[in-house]
């Protein structure tokens, strides 16, 4: 059980290193943070016995996320975003651990390839929620960076401090959630020699993973959730399949509308912003990560490209994508990282929004479709329905709309004088 496994003091040194210059109030004056948690048994971190396990595996359809839960977005560290569909499992499956002698060559797709076995290892790691299935790489340093921000938020639930943020997470945080943290076995470093490591390394990390998911405290933390790449717009149904998603720096500008540009291309005015990137099969969008507020999406379109030479990008370690109306460009941490974000990205719109990359009828952005529930085509048969429903209403109309002229006839030709003009219907039926 999880909450047998004891902490080591290599846990504690990797909190106390991070908040050596916090100061906490404790009604004598202020102490050090690194004082406090040292003060603590290692040990005794956990509040509670046992395992969370607020996942049962099975997918039920009510647990489905709304779509209107996109008009609902919060900050990413607020406690009270909606990310996971309620009672489904999020489990995780390492499928291979790449090694190769230099990051071009993780991209190479020849078989000739040169592998030199002290580069960092790369784990792929296959994640599932619900119908939902996505790929993340993530290194060994990855994994230690997980777990002593884990450690951390773990420490700071112990701690009353007066903070409104701190007070609302612990607030939501019930007793019996806070369960022992799954303990990151030691695998030395990104430096896997032999075979043998890497086979062991990888199952190693694999449970640590699936029990840190298991746990509701820790599966809702903004680290985690980052780790994991998932976000508010993960597991929305109604928004198709989960692509890439993740933190990337975006360029301002690239509009193709006259007046969005405030200086021309000059890269004198570009600003970087920091952003989570959501890839769907119809769109591109970011968020920001303060308040949760989506603040472009970009269409797959027939002109949807993706570029990744410096030449194209402008910048080390870009990705510049392109549609009709934006040149949209990221900035990467690395050339593995820019590689890794274009080509899935390509692979994913070309696999599920390809009916938005081909010419269709009359210029259309979509094609065709065959025995589907639609009744209406044109404005015709519509506003005839509209003006048959006035005639049948006995009680109250009410009226929506965009902008709505009240000299509009709703049926046409106009053969019965001004019978059918809209003000005239609402006088008759007043």
């Amino acid at each position: 059980m999880l909450g047998n496994e004891a902490q080591t003091a290599s846990h504690l040194n990797l909190v106390k290193s991070e908040v050596t210059d916090a100061d906490i109030p404790d009604g004598r004056g202020k102490v050090k943070m690194a004082e406090l948690v040292e003060s603590l048994d290692m040990r005794e971190l956990d509040m509670g016995e046992g395992e969370e396990n607020d996942c049962d595996g099975s997918y039920l359809g009510d647990c489905r996320i709304p779509f209107s839960a996109v008009y609902r977005t919060v900050g990413f560290k607020e406690a009270s975003a909606t990310v996971f569909m309620s009672n489904i499992a999020v489990t995780a499956r390492i499928l291979e651990v790449e090694r190769f002698s230099s990051a071009q060559d993780r991209f190479n797709l020849s078989h000739q390839r040169s592998v030199n076995k002290s580069q960092p290892a790369v784990f792929k790691i296959e994640l599932r929620h619900g119908e939902f299935s996505w790929v993340v790489k993530r290194k060994e340093k990855h994994f230690m960076e997980l777990h002593r921000e884990l450690l951390r938020y773990k420490t700071f639930m112990r701690i009353p401090l007066p903070s409104r943020s701190h007070t609302v997470r612990r607030k939501s945080v019930r007793k019996s959630e806070v369960r022992q943290m799954p303990s990151l076995p030691r695998g030395g470093s990104d430096e896997l020699a032999r075979d043998e490591q890497v086979s062991s390394r990888r199952k190693q990390l694999e449970d640590y993973i699936n029990k840190l998911l298991r746990m509701a405290m820790y599966r809702k933390y903004h680290h985690t959730m980052e780790f994991i790449d998932v976000s508010q717009m993960s597991f929305i149904h109604d928004l198709g399949p989960k692509g890439l998603e993740g933190m990337v720096y975006k360029r301002s500008g690239g509009h193709r509308i006259p007046g969005m540009n405030c200086c021309g291309h000059s890269k004198a005015c570009y600003r970087w912003s920091k952003r989570w990137l959501v890839v769907k099969d119809s769109c591109l969008l970011y968020m920001k990560p303060d308040t949760g507020v989506i603040s472009f999406v970009l269409l797959v379109d027939k002109e949807f490209s993706i570029k990744m030479d410096s030449k194209d990008t402008e910048t080390k370690h870009g990705v510049r994508i392109d549609n009709l109306s934006r040149s949209l460009v990221l900035k990467c941490s690395s050339f593995r990282h820019a590689r890794w974000w274009g080509q899935s990205m390509e692979s994913f719109v070309r696999a599920h929004g390809k009916a938005f990359l081909r010419e269709h009828r009359f210029g259309s952005f979509a094609q065709e479709e065959e025995n589907i529930p639609a009744k209406y085509v044109n404005g015709k048969t519509y506003m005839e329905d509209v003006a048959d429903a006035l005639e049948k209403a006995q009680e109250e109309i009410f009226i929506t709309d965009w902008w709505l002229s009240p000299e509009i006839f709703l049926k046409r030709p106009v053969v019965e004088g001004n019978r059918w003009r809209l003000d005239y219907t609402l006088k008759r039926k007043a």
